[in-house]
């Protein structure tokens, strides 16, 4: 990887920014206390929440308006 490259880009070369929205998105919902998931739950529940943190939370709630 070209880091000089990228860093001077002003693009992110280390993992924190990652993990910390792994830990913000995923762990915070996923790890409740005597939560149990289903594979095809886990996907669901996570494509809402990533569409939340992204500001898509709008498009989300419009098609589901539409659909009804």
């Amino acid at each position: 990887m070209r880091y000089r490259t990228f860093i001077d880009a002003g693009y992110m070369t280390g993992s924190g920014a990652v993990e910390s929205a792994h830990r913000t998105v995923i762990q915070q919902r996923l790890k409740l206390s005597g939560q149990r998931w289903t594979t095809l739950g886990e996907q669901q529940v996570l494509s809402l929440r990533v569409a939340k943190y992204s500001n898509y939370w709008d498009k989300v709630r419009d098609l589901t308006r539409n659909a009804a």
